[in-house]
């Protein structure tokens, strides 16, 4: 079993979402904390796994350390992983999968350095038990993460199990939903902390609106959670588990501000409506069904949150679209905050607005932009004149 020690703990996130994440880690304890490319590494015990898988809003997945080495040949890779006692984190009632990203020189392939591995455990357990546990591919009790850089070979537990942006209340997804846990990197790029009003006017399936909730009550976003891939370790602290988990919910706040959400999709806002009332939050978001360029703006001041949508299929209409976007900008929204996210390149020339801030991010694999445009009022002054 894990012993209480301190860790030195890889936590995985989508490009761009580093130093928020960094910033969230030292907010709940974490020391020694250095940024990498899509992940922190940061020093925390047990406690503090199981304290960042349940509150961190731009953490993928948390990876404990097993082993390092330097690797000779793949017979010396296959020894190193079947020397660890694997039989003391995880009994044989569990299942097991092996991950592996990168290659050398001498396992040039991903499944065949992860067959390896796999074979190493299975003969581990076969020699200290007599038997051996199952291998699962999809859901795994236990998953096990290689990283291989040269000859460097890091062997981790993951502690997570699924992605940390699945975070449970999201069963009914729209046309093009956005990663949770990048949108609420987005919302705390904005810095908003429930100050004032939010409107997302394409809100698809909800995920804006529920992370900007989660994050104004102040609620850890995988409370929705059941279970975590460290439920299946030998020595898992139950009563630890419960004490952390009750801590980070005595810390939410009541919250009466606006977070709004409007969709000319009927079934968008169906399962917006559903994803919300999941996450328990149908009092606090309002949703209607409502036209972006006929609507008024509910407020005379407050955070926009734009993720538009990708089902235009025509670049000529997504230009025409992104034009007509920003001149209701100017026209509507003085006043107001806006971040946009795209991954269309192209199409933010015709938007027509000067972003005062940039970030290169990634909706999964999908390379995006976030722009932020301030509308002050002298905008729609020069819009009204121009018209």
């Amino acid at each position: 079993m894990l012993q209480n020690n301190d860790y030195r703990l890889i936590v995985k996130t989508l490009y761009g979402l580093e130093d928020i994440l960094a910033k969230e880690l030292l907010s709940l304890g974490g020391r020694e904390i250095k940024t990498l490319n899509r992940a922190v590494s940061v020093v925390g015990d047990i406690g503090f796994v199981y304290k960042i898988n349940i509150a961190l809003r731009t953490g993928l997945r948390v990876l404990v350390p097993m082993l390092e080495f330097e690797m000779r040949d793949v017979e010396h890779y296959y020894e190193e992983i079947f020397e660890h006692p694997w039989e003391e984190y995880f009994g044989l009632d569990k299942s097991f999968a092996i991950d592996v990203v990168g290659t050398n020189d001498l396992l040039n392939h991903s499944s065949f350095a992860g067959l390896k591995a796999k074979d190493a455990v299975v003969d581990r357990f076969r020699v200290a038990k007599g038997e051996r546990p199952s291998v699962e591919r999809g859901t795994p009790d236990v998953p096990i993460h290689i990283h291989i850089y040269k000859r460097t070979v890091r062997v981790y537990l993951d502690a997570s199990g699924d992605s940390l942006h699945k975070r449970g209340y999201r069963l009914k997804a729209g046309y093009a939903p956005l990663n949770e846990v990048l949108a609420a990197g987005i919302i705390l790029h904005s810095k908003w902390n429930g100050g004032m009003p939010v409107l997302d006017p394409m809100c698809g399936s909800g995920t804006f609106l529920v992370e900007a909730a989660l994050i104004a009550h102040q609620l850890p976003p995988n409370i929705y959670r059941e279970t975590f891939a460290f439920h299946h370790w030998n020595g898992f602290d139950e009563q630890m588990y419960v004490k952390i988990r009750e801590g980070l919910l005595s810390r939410a706040k009541e919250y009466d501000g606006k977070i709004m959400g409007r969709d000319m999709d009927a079934y968008a806002l169906e399962a917006a409506a559903e994803n919300i009332e999941r996450a328990m939050f149908d009092d606090a978001i309002r949703i209607r069904q409502a036209d972006f360029f006929e609507a008024e703006p509910p407020a005379d001041k407050g955070l926009l949150l734009i993720n538009p949508p990708y089902n235009v299929r025509i670049q000529a209409q997504t230009h025409r679209m992104y034009r007509e976007m920003g001149d209701t900008l100017k026209a509507k929204y003085a006043g107001w905050e806006v971040y946009w996210i795209t991954s269309d390149m192209e199409a933010i020339k015709s938007i027509g607005l000067r972003p005062s801030r940039k970030w290169n991010l990634f909706n999964g694999e999908l390379e995006c932009k976030l722009l932020r445009f301030d509308m002050y009022e002298g905008t729609k002054k020069i819009h009204k004149l121009k018209s």
